[in-house]
């Protein structure tokens, strides 16, 4: 799949603007904050419906306006397809060729793509949501049974805790009956994806690096013992029942895939207490270069790759090796104040300079 053009009106720094991109590699230039991770920020919202670095609609309306819109034109399964998002701080209206969406959950599989960051390597030293939301999307973009299991787990754990709060245990064994069959589903499909994935973000650690140390990827869950989903199923509803009266002194459920963890090591280490920041942000962007083959391998489509101020962080010699691979990714967006760096990108390619206009040079960034 491909985007053919992109409409921004009254986001982040645009009033209004209208891009066209070659169905290979796309080089966006300019100097900071005249709005080049933006575009790449708006083709994110089109694909899951929030931004990658704000947590608030709020945040990406122009200065002195009250809404936003975007719209991509795009080609998937070799047909045209129209995707457009009205967006207010409170309120949202989805549209997909022509038929409206009930929520942004709808989104998920519709443009399918991946971007990395400068801010990437937090995946690494973060903290656990991080790594629980980045191995949650991959799987919600191809798997919808695994969003409605994942809701249901989170709607039965805050009764559950609303109820350990009230020190009342009325009704709350089926709370926990609910939340131990979708810890069940949720838990086997972590397994399965984490494995995969393991295989992919290998290869293009090798590829990125040429070193022998092995990228590594180890599930880290309270449930690890149980072969099945029945096993996770009776272990969580055992679990629950019996840390019951040291959960009501809390007030909190203190186990399950909310508690989970994704181990990323080097040469057998773990990769946030040992690694550089230079293997850091290799296994980094090893990371999402694993995330977008693990979705192209789980659909009929080629995802977009996005890449946010080019190779920052690598030395010279990965940075080249990482751009040396956009080649064989499909549709790819890079963003720099290089513009020297096109002679090195091989292969088609459309340049695209920043700023477009005086509209394009809001105060806002």
């Amino acid at each position: 799949m491909h985007i053919r053009s992109l409409y921004l009106q009254q986001f982040r720094n645009y009033r209004e603007a209208h891009f066209e991109f070659s169905p290979s590699l796309n080089l966006i230039c300019g100097p900071n904050a005249k709005g080049k991770t933006t575009i790449l920020e708006a083709i994110h919202y089109l694909m899951i419906g929030r931004s990658f670095r704000a947590s608030k609609n709020l945040d990406l309306i122009h200065f002195g306006t009250d809404s936003f819109t975007l719209e991509a034109i795009f080609c998937k399964h070799g047909v045209d397809q129209k995707l457009s998002l009205h967006v207010k701080p409170q309120e949202r209206r989805i549209v997909y060729n022509s038929s409206l969406l009930a929520s942004a959950s709808n989104l998920l599989g519709i443009i399918s793509g991946v971007v990395t960051t400068p801010d990437d390597v937090s995946l690494l030293k973060g903290p656990p949501p991080l790594r629980r939301q980045f191995i949650d999307l991959l799987i919600a973009r191809n798997d919808p049974l695994y969003v409605h299991y994942l809701a249901r787990y989170v709607k039965a754990m805050r009764h559950r805790n609303q109820l350990l709060r009230q020190k009342s245990a009325a009704t709350i064994e089926a709370w926990e009956c609910e939340m131990a069959r979708a810890a069940a589903y949720i838990i086997s499909q972590r397994r399965k994806r984490i494995s995969s994935l393991q295989e992919h973000c290998q290869k293009f650690h090798t590829l990125l690096t040429d070193e022998n140390d092995h990228m590594t990827l180890h599930y880290q869950s309270a449930a690890l013992d149980c072969s099945t989903p029945d096993d996770i199923c009776t272990y969580y509803q055992d679990r629950y029942k019996k840390n019951r009266g040291r959960e009501m002194l809390l007030g909190t459920t203190l186990s399950g895939p909310h508690k989970d963890d994704l181990a990323i090591g080097i040469g057998g280490r773990e990769a946030r207490t040992f690694g550089s920041e230079g293997q850091q942000r290799s296994c980094a962007a090893a990371l999402h270069l694993g995330e977008w083959s693990s979705l192209k391998e789980a659909s009929a489509e080629t995802p977009l790759f996005m890449i946010d101020d080019a190779g920052i962080g690598l030395d010279s010699k990965r940075k080249n090796r990482l751009l040396s691979l956009l080649e064989g990714l499909g549709q790819a967006f890079v963003t720099t104040t290089d513009h020297a760096l096109s002679d090195s990108l091989k292969g088609t390619k459309k340049m695209i300079t920043l700023p477009l206009s005086r509209d394009c040079q809001s105060p806002i960034s």
